[in-house]
């Protein structure tokens, strides 16, 4: 599946939401299919040529039903399944995730840190970007002891390096630029 296509299922369900109200929630909901997709077994089950479609509706509808989701993402579900198109899901998510995102004026960013951060450092660095940017930033927190100290944020496709790797490794170009110094 194409990207735009992805996107244009996702414009249609943010369409359905708006009216109703549900932007939001339905977002929810759908990370919460996410989690349910990412399981190895059944998503090969939903992927296997031998399930007739009927099956897979059928398991779909179960699914919708024991995550108790909305009438609105069911039908989602509903259609997607039936459009054979199940497994392009993750990419039709992340297409209303953005649609979301742009609308109620929010960023997602990622903050990594060699050592683990306190609420009150993540608030800071969130607060700081906030006022950068002009929107709300969702931040997501990784924790990467390759970084040595410091912290990178990637936001709107950049990163911004404060590690000390990337220092420790620009000062090392730095120093072989200039030649021994005697």
């Amino acid at each position: 599946m194409t990207g735009g296509l992805a996107k244009r299922y996702a414009r249609a369900l943010a369409d359905v939401a708006r009216e109703e109200d549900r932007l939001e929630a339905v977002a929810t909901e759908l990370a919460g299919v996410a989690g349910w997709l990412a399981d190895r077994e059944l998503s090969e089950a939903l992927a296997s040529p031998a399930l007739t479609l009927e099956n897979r509706k059928a398991l779909v509808a179960q699914m919708t039903e024991a995550l108790g989701l909305s009438e609105l993402t069911r039908n989602f579900l509903g259609l997607v399944t039936e459009r054979h198109r199940l497994d392009h899901f993750e990419a039709m998510r992340n297409a209303y995730t953005d649609i979301v995102d742009r609308e109620l004026g929010r960023l997602r960013a990622i903050l990594r840190s060699a050592q683990p951060l306190s609420e009150a450092q993540q608030q800071e660095v969130a607060t700081a970007l906030e006022a950068q940017h002009g929107k709300k930033i969702l931040l997501s927190v990784e924790v990467d002891p390759a970084l040595v100290a410091g912290i990178t944020v990637e936001i709107e496709g950049k990163t911004y390096d404060g590690s000390a790797r990337t220092q420790l490794a620009h000062a090392a170009r730095t120093m072989s630029r200039q030649g021994p110094t005697g």
